[in-house]
């Protein structure tokens, strides 16, 4: 799917298909909010205000690029995962020896399914996390792009945290269900957090 053009991607964003849907976009905002972030901490380094701060920044640059890495196959993934979710609806029920086989698929497909966006969502957390020891290295003349990336990072969490919700709703196992709606749930909050940071500290240098 990332071999595509952006024209191809959201054509397919569009069309009247299950996959790719929206954990497959937040995956993909998360890769473009992480690959913002990169830019920001590689335009701050060599700066004479930095270079007390270079490893820092070296740091985070290398945790920013292995990050994006990372993101890249998750919209690939979301939609693999799906697609043996649509797969198992469509076996055969005929039955009670079907129907028990399909029911057995879907609720391991949805296992999955729910599975992948929530690591989407721990890996925007871990991007925000480091970039956060370098935020006041950032100038005022970038910190636009630092706010743009902060608020794709946010809309990747927040779709991909419904894309767990919803998977999670049609788990029959509700103790694996609501344990992994309080962990994504804990994930998300903590994303919120630090995106409303980074806007105060936009704000203050905008100001």
């Amino acid at each position: 799917m990332i071999q595509q053009s952006f024209e191809q991607i959201v054509e397919s964003l569009g069309a009247k298909t299950a996959t790719p849907g929206g954990g497959a976009a937040a995956a993909m905002a998360g890769a473009m909010g992480a690959s913002l972030f990169l830019m920001v901490v590689r335009f701050s380094r060599g700066k004479k205000a930095n270079l007390d701060r270079d490893g820092d920044l070296a740091s985070c640059e290398a945790t920013l690029a292995d990050s994006v890495k990372r993101l890249l196959p998750m919209a690939e993934r979301d939609c693999r995962s799906f697609d043996l979710v649509s797969a198992a609806y469509g076996m055969a029920k005929d039955t009670d020896e079907q129907k028990k086989l399909r029911e057995k698929a879907i609720q391991e497909a949805m296992v999955g399914a729910m599975v992948v966006p929530e690591e989407t969502l721990c890996m925007v957390r871990d991007v925000i996390a480091a970039m956060k020891p370098v935020i006041g290295c950032v100038g005022k003349a970038i910190v636009s792009d630092l706010a743009s990336g902060a608020s794709l990072l946010l809309a990747s969490a927040e779709g991909a945290f419904l894309n767990v919700r919803i998977n999670a709703n049609f788990l029959t196992n509700r103790e694996l269900a609501d344990s992994t709606m309080v962990r994504a749930g804990a994930v998300l909050a903590e994303i919120r957090r630090e995106h409303e940071a980074i806007v105060v500290a936009v704000d203050k240098l905008l100001a």
